[in-house]
């Protein structure tokens, strides 16, 4: 449940950017720096939650949305924003929420 509306949230904000800027214009991408950030919040996120069992199904969409999607939206922010701090709160906040993808049940905690 987290790790949708987290992945929504992310895909709002990509569009909203590639909606802002000019399309004649190439973009720079995500840094590597934010796919690394993605990945550590991923892990600190799986972390949290209680280390549940992995399985190549559910880590791939947790790696998709964590790191690749999560670096992009993290782009995004600081792209709209201005602020750097934006794209790697993005970032983090992104990568930890795509964690609760290895859950079991639609809710952390429970």
């Amino acid at each position: 449940m987290i790790a949708v509306a987290a992945a929504l949230a992310e895909i709002a904000l990509i569009l909203a950017h590639r909606r802002h800027k000019p399309s004649h214009t190439a973009g720079a991408g995500a840094a590597w720096s934010f796919m690394a950030a993605g990945l550590g919040a991923c892990a600190a996120g799986w972390l949290v939650i209680g280390r549940p069992g992995i399985t190549w199904d559910d880590l791939s969409l947790t790696l998709t949305f964590g790191v690749v999607i999560a670096s992009e939206a993290g782009h995004a922010a600081q792209s709209l924003s201005g602020r750097t701090r934006a794209g790697w709160a993005t970032v983090c906040v992104g990568g930890a929420a795509s964690a609760t993808w290895l859950l079991p049940g639609p809710l952390p905690f429970t």
